[in-house]
C-alpha cells in the first residue's frame, strides 16, 4: 500500500495516480522483456482488480 500512497500524494486526482502507477508498472514490465500487448492482455486486468478501488472517490 506504500506504493499507492506515493502516487496518490504526488497526483492531483485518484485517476491520475492510477494511470501513473499503471504506466510505471508497464514500463518496468517492458524493461524486463515483456510487451505492451502482453501487459494489457494478462496483467492489466489483475492490476485493475488490485488497484481499481483507488478510483472510487471517498
Amino acid at each position: 500500500m506504500e506504493l499507492i500512497r506515493t502516487y496518490l500524494e504526488s497526483s492531483p486526482t485518484r485517476f491520475q495516480a492510477y494511470l501513473a502507477l499503471q504506466c510505471a508498472l508497464m514500463r518496468r514490465f517492458e524493461a524486463r522483456g515483456g510487451t505492451s500487448e502482453d501487459f494489457c492482455r494478462r496483467l492489466a486486468p489483475a492490476f485493475h482488480r488490485r488497484y481499481g478501488a483507488m478510483l472510487r472517490e471517498d
